[in-house]
């Protein structure tokens, strides 16, 4: 993986992937701990736009995982290196 692309696309991947495990984690935490989810975001997340975002997340979370497991086999699948 010398391509500075392939390189951005990573971390890129990397970085969106970990932003909607965070997310994922405080709806999932918004949920089962709505009173102090609430009073930690002064209102703005209640129990029901936790569980909203909950199960909104699941798809591009799988999505994301799944490119951040296959980046590099499908990489190395699709765009062979020279020697």
């Amino acid at each position: 993986m010398k391509n500075k692309w392939t390189k951005a696309l990573r971390i890129t991947i990397q970085t969106v992937l970990l932003v909607l495990l965070i997310l994922y984690g405080i709806s999932g935490y918004g949920i089962t701990e709505s009173r102090t989810v609430e009073m930690l975001t002064l209102g703005m997340l209640s129990k029901p736009l936790a569980f909203q975002v909950h199960e909104n997340l699941v798809i591009p979370f799988v999505i994301f995982l799944l490119l951040h497991i296959f980046f590099r086999p499908l990489y190395g699948l699709f765009c062979k290196t020279k020697k």
